[in-house]
Order: structure tokens, then C-alpha cells, then sequence
């Protein structure tokens, strides 16, 4: 393919070029799409979704987590890096169903975040409930903020 060229301040030559990149552009992802397709079986994508929030104290995390069984969920922290592990399983289907629609994916998934303060790692509190994983992160002593008087 050729560097895109603007054939001056134009206008009809400007939006055919465009258009020519567009048509390319679709023909290229529709290669990978059909090729990302016959792996689509082993991959969960960006799961769980998840808020990662603070205050002057904390780090929260909530992830939604729906039909997880809690037991199956490793999580970690270290260094500055949040690590939730686990797997999702569906009931078992007869070998001729034909889908409609396939959106929700089985297998492992692993999701990791870079955390924007050190954490005291030994006092993190994890809680589950109705699908929803909430983390809460105490900020390490050097991460929150202080409060200096200021003398006259």
C-alpha cells in the first residue's frame, strides 16, 4: 500500500483518499477478525471489569466477578502491581447446540493493574459478595499525603 497522499487542498481528491484508507482499513481487520476468531475459544479479553478508585487512606478495587465461585479466585500484590486470578466455567451443553450469540467466554483469565501508590501489603482486605469483589488497598505510610504547617 502507498503513503496516503493528499493531492494538494483539494477537496475531492482529500475525501477519496480517505475513503480508499477507510475501505483498506476494514479489508485489514477483517483478516485479523476472522483469524482472531479460530482462537476466540481460549480468549476472555479485558475480564473482569473492574474501578479502581482512592482517598487520602486507601486504594479500592471492585471487579464484577457474576457466577464466579469466590474459592477459585487467587489474588495478589506485589510491588505495585494487583493481580487477580481465576476461572470461569458454564453448565455443560449438548454437543449440537448451535449459538446465535457467544459472548460470554469459559476458561482461565488473569487480569493485572499497575497501582498508582505502594501498598501495606499485609493489611489488604478482600470482600465478595452478590458477584462483586471489593478490595481495599491501605496506602503504605510514604503514599499519603501529610499534612505541613507552615510557620510565619
Amino acid at each position: 500500500m502507498s503513503i496516503l497522499r493528499w493531492r494538494g487542498p483539494g477537496f475531492p481528491g482529500s475525501i477519496l483518499e480517505l475513503e480508499r484508507m477507510r475501505k483498506y482499513m476494514e479489508n485489514v481487520y477483517g483478516t485479523l477478525a476472522s483469524g482472531v476468531n479460530h482462537i476466540r475459544r481460549n480468549y476472555t479479553g479485558v475480564f473482569p471489569l473492574v474501578n479502581l478508585t482512592e482517598d487520602d487512606e486507601n486504594l479500592y478495587l471492585s471487579a464484577e466477578l457474576p457466577g464466579i465461585d469466590p474459592q477459585s479466585l487467587d489474588l495478589s500484590v506485589k510491588n505495585d502491581t494487583l493481580t487477580l486470578k481465576g476461572s470461569t466455567k458454564v453448565e455443560a451443553e449438548p454437543k449440537e447446540v448451535n449459538y446465535h450469540r457467544r459472548e460470554r467466554d469459559i476458561g482461565t483469565f488473569r487480569r493485572s493493574l499497575t497501582l498508582p501508590a505502594k501498598i501495606q501489603t499485609d493489611a489488604v482486605e478482600a470482600k465478595f459478595k452478590n458477584g462483586i469483589l471489593n478490595v481495599t488497598l491501605p496506602k503504605a505510610a510514604e503514599a499519603r499525603a501529610h499534612q505541613i504547617n507552615i510557620t510565619t
